[in-house]
């Protein structure tokens, strides 16, 4: 039944003062009019305009009509949630933990089918709808699991007015990490879909032996012996003892013994060396056990490419920081870069460093052949040879037009203002385009005050702000690099780095590769890139990287990690983007390992774009039954450069080269994601944060009754009795009658004179 309520459209306590100020002004009116009209007019009067006054006071009180609305017809909708992954197939006690959730599904529906509309979803990497007779039908072969995936699926399909049931053991491992799975619970919450989890499963582990590699792709100088940096991994106990060996076309070139220790890990060097320059692809194995849980990982690919010529990197830098001092001292120490810094000390004063190669040899070895002619000596080592000198500017070294083109990476510092003037900014987004530069930007905005032309090339704009720290975690697209430290964990770990401009999110071509730990992707960006034509412009947030180099002795063990990130930008840069001044053809692969459910793809770069054969390259390995070959397609706009698509690809190694040039090869493994059977404990940690984030809660032993009471709470909580308000004055009648009212008033009034 209807009931009248009151939702004043004022606060009664200024409607109360109000009624009060027009009780007296009748009351006054009231006692003047007695001097002026008869008594019974003078009462007509008082009473209508009394009248007149309490309409518009009952209107500012906003009488309105409640109704309750009936419910919607149906049951409630509760979704259970099973996870069906390769993990969910490990056995604890007598049953599987996909048995072990399988069960508690059965028991609640049994139990809530009367009360609640029930639906069946099993997921990995994806989600599906099922009966509750499927379950037997599942497959747990799927080797990546996607909370996110399977919590929004289910709101896709009813966004309101549901609650969720999620039993799995709490591993995400597709790819966002915990920042996806927040995201997709806050958008449960905001729906009023609340998730109650029940963690399958304990601390189990498994036994297994696992090889990585700190870079799985290597650039040396020829001659150059590189040191190749391996770490084993040892889950549970299998061995104290293992063998790592190095092999080159299937032959075994370098063995070495190795103690670990059960659930730790153990560092090898191996050594490489080749003579001629081309693309060199190493095996690293591990020696197997019987009883380890797969032998996939014990094997892992190494791509050491070889040059006759270093790579030519510039640094430019505004003024002296120890950022680029010890930035300055990891590249000097790479044998296959030639150094070039310049660094401004003061007004007209500039002091230039050039660091490069200076093969030694000597002459008592001398070969004679045949004919009596010494033969050209050998280099017997690779000395770095160092030269300073002063400059007092720097224009004359940018009017050469061949002096830029010269480097396949420029390095900007801070204050860089004074080499970057619009014309140089110009010479500088020639050379990214055409050439196929590469430009870093160490720490943020490469001046105070950036220019529109220089903003132009940034992948990100910046805004001013105060001073604030971060640390920094790896994006999903920078945990695909190859050179990037293996684990976010190891970036969290290192100090905090520090900024005065706050990037406001990249721009649509760019792509984050690390972001400030506990944030998003696009909201706080510090490590990120963008093409330009055939190169790329990269920008490094944040002050302070130099104290990853200078770490104390409690953290000695992420020592290298400064090391590895520059070495391996520079790297990926030159293999990524521009040819080397002695190509005039490269085929490169987009990474070194690709995942089966991904395309794999490679760049194909031409220095004579002039008409001819349409380029084609060629793939091979050890999956496919015979060689394939794939076009090149232009990569847009860009004079050079072009796409090859190989598609997704079955696990395994291959290798690719252009058809008719033998030289201009590159390669890449295949290989699906190992961490569903290597990384099988329970989180229940994360299926807490889903339930307490998303307004549901955790349910222990699969209490099936103890659910059903959680859920008609849910339900009167968050789906409230519905009503119905109608204001009870907003009727045309309504206001005709005070209208009415009103006239009478006025009219009796004047009739009595008193208008």
């Amino acid at each position: 039944m209807p009931m009248l309520t009151v939702d004043p459209y004022i606060s009664l306590a200024l409607w109360f003062p109000l009624l009060v100020a027009v009780v007296a002004a009748i009351v006054v009116y009231a006692y003047v009019l007695r001097q002026r009209a008869a008594k019974p007019a003078r009462w007509r009067i008082v009473t209508l305009m009394t009248l007149a006054a309490a309409l518009p006071m009952i209107m500012l009180l906003n009488p309105t009509w409640v109704k309750e609305l009936p419910p919607p017809a149906g049951k409630p909708l509760l979704t259970i949630l099973v996870d069906r992954s390769a993990s969910m197939a490990t056995t604890e006690g007598d049953k599987t933990r996909y048995q072990q959730a399988v069960q508690v599904a059965n028991e609640v529906a049994d139990d809530l089918e009367s009360r609640f509309e029930l639906r069946v979803r099993t997921f990995d990497s994806g989600s599906e709808t099922i009966e509750i007779d499927q379950f037997d039908a599942q497959g747990l072969d799927a080797d990546a699991t996607n909370l996110s995936a399977a919590i929004e699926d289910s709101l896709d399909e009813r966004p309101q007015g549901q609650a969720m049931l999620l039993l799995s053991d709490g591993i995400h491992n597709a790819g966002g990490g915990a920042n996806r799975v927040r995201a997709s619970v806050e958008k449960a919450r905001a729906m009023a879909a609340p998730i109650y989890t029940q963690t399958i499963g304990g601390d189990a582990n498994v036994h297994d032996l696992e090889v990585a590699l700190a870079l799985p792709q290597e650039m040396a100088f020829a001659g150059q012996t590189l040191p190749v940096e391996v770490t084993l991994r040892q889950r549970g106990r299998l061995t104290d003892k293992v063998t790592v060996s190095l092999l080159l076309d299937g032959e075994k070139v370098q063995e070495q013994e190795v103690a670990i220790q059960p659930d730790g890990t153990a560092e090898a060097t191996l050594e490489v060396q080749q003579d001629n320059s081309g693309l060199y692809r190493y095996e690293v194995q591990v020696s197997g056990h019987p009883n380890e849980v797969t032998t996939l990982n014990n094997s892992t690919t190494l791509l050491v490419r070889v040059v006759d010529e270093p790579v030519r990197v510039l640094v430019l830098e505004g003024k002296p920081y120890w950022d680029s001092k010890f930035l300055l001292r990891m590249l000097a120490s790479d044998q296959a870069i030639d150094l070039t810094s310049i660094v401004r000390v003061g007004e007209d004063r500039f002091i230039r460093r050039q660091i490069q190669n200076s093969p030694a040899t000597t002459t008592d070895d001398v070969e004679v052949d045949a004919e009596g002619d010494a033969a050209a000596p050998e280099p017997t080592a690779t000395a770095r040879e160092q030269t300073w000198d002063v400059l007092d500017n720097v224009d004359e070294l940018f009017d050469d037009p061949d002096w830029l083109k010269s480097f396949q990476v420029v390095v900007l510092g801070r204050d860089a203002e004074v080499y970057l003037d619009d014309l140089r900014v110009e010479q500088v987004k020639r050379w990214l385009a055409e050439d196929g530069g590469a430009m870093v930007c160490m720490r943020g905005p490469p001046t105070s005050v950036l220019s529109e032309r220089l903003g132009g090339l940034m992948p990100v704009r910046w805004s001013a702000a105060t001073e604030s720290r971060f640390r920094v975690e790896l994006t999903e697209s920078g945990q695909g690099m190859a050179w990037l430290p293996s684990t976010s964990g190891q970036l969290r770990g290192l100090p905090s780095l520090a900024t005065m401009a706050r990037p406001e999110g990249p721009k649509p071509l760019a792509v984050v590769l690390a972001a400030a730990a506990g944030s998003s992707d696009d909201t706080e960006p510090v490590i990120t890139y963008q093409p330009i034509g055939s190169g790329r412009v990269v920008v490094v947030e944040g002050a302070g990287m130099w104290r990853w180099a200078f770490l104390p002795i409690e953290h000695q063990e992420r020592d290298d990690v400064y090391g590895h990130l520059w070495r391996s930008l520079v790297r990926w840069l030159v293999s990524s983007t521009g040819l080397l001044p002695s190509e005039s053809l490269a085929v490169r692969s987009d990474k070194v390992t690709f995942d089966p459910t991904e395309r794999a793809t490679a760049t194909l770069l031409v220095r004579d774009t002039e008409a001819g054969e349409p380029l084609e390259v060629e793939l091979t390995g050890d999956t496919l039954d015979e060689p394939k070959r794939f076009p090149a397609s232009p990569a847009g706009d860009t004079p050079g450069q072009f796409r090859v698509v190989f598609g997704e690809l079955p696990e395994g190694r291959y290798q690719a080269k252009v058809v008719g040039d033998t030289d201009a090869t590159t390669a890449f493994d295949v290989k699906g994601n190992l961490s569903e059977r290597l990384t099988i404990a329970s989180r229940p940690d994360m299926m807490r944060m889903i339930a307490m984030g998303s307004g549901g809660e955790v349910i222990d032993g699969g209490n099936s009754a103890e659910l059903a009471a959680k859920l008609q709470k849910q339900l009167e909580e968050n789906f409230p009795t519905r009503v119905q308000r109608v204001p009870a004055w907003d009727r045309w009648w309504v206001l005709v009658c005070v209208m009415g009212v009103w006239a009478v008033s006025w009219g009796f009034r004047r009739r009595s004179g008193l208008v």
